[in-house]
């Protein structure tokens, strides 16, 4: 029985570490991918604008490849993702504003 118990402890430990979870970077790279979808149908947006930002997403998401590598996305790297979502947040707002 300690043995079993042992094992479960030991595989939810190690796949809870592989998976390095990352729901808010997620859930705020789908809204950020949203706006620039929804800026680009709207108008708001040009063609080159829209590259742009699609660029600059693509970025973010590299950012976040290279954190989950590990398996683990440490509080520096989350900072680090979060500054450059920030920073795409902003782009996004004056490209739909101009």
């Amino acid at each position: 029985m300690k043995t079993v118990l042992l094992a479960s402890l030991v595989l939810a430990v190690t796949s809870a570490s592989s998976f390095a979870g990352t729901p808010l970077i997620n859930a705020r790279q789908n809204a950020q991918a949203h706006r620039i979808y929804n800026g680009a149908v709207s108008g708001e947006l040009t063609f080159n604008e829209y590259q742009r930002l699609q660029q600059g997403q693509a970025r973010v998401q590299n950012l976040e490849n290279q954190a989950k590598a590990d398996g683990h996305v440490g509080p520096i790297e989350r900072a680090r993702i979060h500054a450059a979502q920030t920073v795409q947040s902003a782009r996004i707002w004056v490209k739909k504003h101009n």
